[in-house]
């Protein structure tokens, strides 16, 4: 159930434990922010050493306080602070910002005194921000609030900013600031002792105000929740986000390819991506997303209109385009002629719209408003030329008014210089993202290219899913009876198939005989194998036998085999025959991370996967769209097309296949590992051929 945050986020009343009138005090800092701000409700030093601070009446105590007060600050000496929350919890006071550092994040000590904290607010139901952060910030007109000790104070706007970090977030509304994006509130998690990023998602979810949510974090407090918010929001409001740090991968060692392929980064972007979010990896992609998002306007295609009084800029525009899949129609006749109406004979009537340096302002305001009509969004260079027709501003505002004209089609403004002109005010103020340099106003283009395939996905309708877990269960339990970890081979296909995942055709063969009656039903060409729960990795032992075309051949092959069982020692080993289908060799796989949980793998395959390592990763469950996405996404992916006269792999099988293994890995949460390497697909089908199952150690 979400957290009711209103209180604390627009309090009608503050009270700040350890305030001083000392210059450089924290306590002081948080009073006087919220006095500079303009906070229009009432404010309550505590602290027994003043009668007054800054003017202000003090109280000694907590619980001093009169009733009603809505939020407390704490910005003491860490070993006052559990007997403060205690204070606070007997007052009434529900709502906390602890601003104190000295706990988890400074030995064993700090451990313990957290773990009592958090025991003192899950007591009493406390929504309690910190410790050891810099505290809140809602600079919308009606709240002014500034609990914090940032120096910054944000102009309101749209944009909800959480961060981890304290540093970096001040940093980051600074940088805000001066590229006027409107950010309204600020909140630095610190230790997320209490409420965490989650608990503020499902706050801002049906916040009206807020039209985009940024978010920096180095972990994740609760994966699965973050991806239940995220996956919500996503589909009306943008959810970026700027992660740093990696995920611990664990020390256990993995049999498979999917646990030595992955890394933990990887496995964060696949995470983002699924949950719908929009990952930026600098300070100044943020910045570049966030300015795009601020009008919350997304396109509905990938065609771009390009406007330019500097034919080079637009040139550069296109191409940068082009890289990033963004399309440059060339316009129809209707829009060329109306285009000739008013632009001089010199000018560019193309896609981009080149009208030379003479440009005014009515010839932006009519150029962007046919731009418009042939494409879904439109990117507007204008560099002021040193003989101005117009002013500055009037072709801002004749951009504005031409924007107007398509208020559902984004407009992004490149001006060829860093400068903050009065110009690219009146711009900002019309919500129009303004940039410097034409390759960034792309960038930005295709992060809302990003946004709105995200809102397109939640649409794709997902058919439903049924599989025989109690089949598979069934297979699972016998073996862990049996004291193994390790899988045979028909156990495995057991397992997929009950999933409707497809195995290749196989018997299993005693002798060379049995070989010889099988193939008669299998059929040439054929793979033998050695099957034994204790082996990995078959290659490294010459435990397999592909190409065998004939009688002969398969004799010799078991033989064969029958020797490397001997010399190996495997205990219980069996000879596998199995068809030997063609196609692409790709992989498959499901690895268990120890903070998002089990994760699925997909690429291509064969005996070169490690040296290759081109693999694609997503958190279980993966719907039909978030497969398909991860199938595209390896760098190969052009080999599973038609080329050179072979027919495409069938891409249907291939996502069904990734879908149904992510529901696998969340039922069976005994399974450690799986490893089908090869699979095998063609332009019919897709099917396992060699199945690695590893079961979780049964604890002693």
């Amino acid at each position: 159930m979400a957290r009711v945050l209103e209180q604390l986020l627009s309090p009608r009343s503050v009270a700040v434990v350890g305030a001083s009138p000392k210059a450089g005090s924290v306590g002081g800092e948080i009073l006087r922010n919220l006095q500079r701000c303009g906070f229009p409700g009432a404010i309550f030093p505590v602290n027994p050493k003043y009668a007054t601070v800054d003017g202000i009446p003090c109280v000694s105590s907590v619980a001093e306080l009169p009733d009603g007060v809505d939020l407390a600050i704490l910005a003491i000496n860490r070993d006052l602070v559990l007997d403060e929350v205690e204070s606070c919890a007997k007052r009434g006071i529900r709502n906390l910002v602890i601003i104190t550092a000295g706990f988890k994040e400074s030995g064993n000590a700090g451990v313990e005194r957290e773990r009592v904290l958090r025991e003192s607010i899950r007591r009493h139901g406390l929504n309690v921000v910190g410790p050891n952060c810099m505290g809140i910030i809602n600079s919308s007109p009606s709240v002014h609030l500034n609990a914090s000790f940032s120096r910054w104070f944000p102009q309101g706007g749209g944009i909800a900013f959480i961060s981890q970090s304290g540093s970096l977030g001040e940093t980051l509304l600074e940088c805000f600031g001066n590229a006027g994006l409107g950010v309204s509130l600020f909140v630095n998690l610190g230790n997320r002792a209490g409420l965490s990023e989650n608990d503020f998602l499902a706050h801002l979810a049906s916040e009206p105000a807020c039209s985009a949510i940024f978010l920096y974090l180095e972990s994740f407090a609760a994966p699965a929740g973050f991806r239940e918010h995220v996956e919500r929001i996503s589909k009306t409001k943008p959810v970026v986000v700027l992660k740093a740090g990696r995920t611990e991968a664990g020390a256990a060692a993995v049999a498979s390819h999917t646990g030595s392929l992955a890394s933990s980064d990887a496995i964060v972007e696949a995470f983002l991506n699924q949950c719908g979010a929009l990952r930026v990896t600098t300070i100044q992609e943020a910045l570049t997303a966030l300015r795009a998002m601020e009008r919350g306007v997304l396109p509905r295609g990938d065609r771009v209109a390009i406007l330019t009084n500097a034919g080079g800029a637009g040139i550069i525009a296109a191409d940068a385009c082009e890289r990033v899949g963004i399309a440059v129609p060339a316009f129809g006749e209707r829009a060329r002629r109306e285009l000739a109406l008013f632009l001089p004979a010199e000018a560019g009537l193309g896609n981009p719209i080149d009208m030379i340096a003479t440009a005014g302002a009515a010839d932006y305001g009519q150029g962007l408003a046919v731009g418009l009509t042939e494409a879904d969004a439109a990117i507007v260079i204008f560099r002021p030329p040193l003989v101005l027709k117009d002013a500055p501003e009037a072709v801002a505002d004749r951009i504005v008014e031409g924007a107007l004209t398509a208020p559902d089609k984004p407009v992004l403004i490149c001006t060829l210089s860093e400068q903050s002109t009065p110009a690219v005010e009146h711009l900002r103020a019309a919500r129009l993202p303004v940039y410097a340099m034409p390759e960034t106003a792309v960038e930005a283009l295709a992060v809302l290219n990003r946004a709105r395939r995200i809102r397109e996905s939640w649409q794709a309708p997902e058919a439903p899913r049924s599989f025989d877990r109690t089949r598979a269960r069934v297979v699972i339990e016998r073996v862990v009876a049996e004291g193994r970890v390790g899988l045979y081979f028909e156990e495995g296909a057991e397992i997929l198939t009950a999933y409707g995942i497809p195995v290749c055709a196989f018997r299993y063969v005693t002798s060379a005989d049995e070989a010889v009656t099988a193939a008669k039903t299998l059929g040439y060409p054929l793979v033998a194998k050695v099957d034994s729960p204790q082996l990995f990795h078959r290659f490294e032992h010459g435990a397999v036998i592909t190409g065998i075309a004939g009688e002969g051949e398969l004799c010799d092959a078991v033989d064969r085999l029958k020797s490397v069982v001997r010399r190996a020692g495997f205990e219980g080993a069996r000879i596998l025959l199995q068809e030997m289908r063609r196609g692409r060799e790709l992989i498959y796989g499901v690895e268990r991370d120890p903070s998002f949980g089990p994760i699925v793998m997909f690429g291509l395959g064969g005996t070169f996967v490690e040296a290759l390592n081109d693999v694609a990763f997503a958190v279980a469950p993966v719907s039909p769209y978030q497969a398909a996405a991860t199938v595209h996404s390896i760098r190969s992916f052009r080999l599973l097309e038609a080329f050179r006269g072979e027919e495409a792999a069938d891409l249907p099988a291939l996502v069904d296949l990734l879908t149904s293994l992510s529901h696998l890995a969340i039922d069976l949460p005994d399974v450690a590992e799986i490893d089908l390497n090869p699979v095998i697909a063609n332009a019919r089908d897709a099917a396992a051929v060699d199945i690695l199952i590893k079961l979780q150690p049964t604890p002693i």
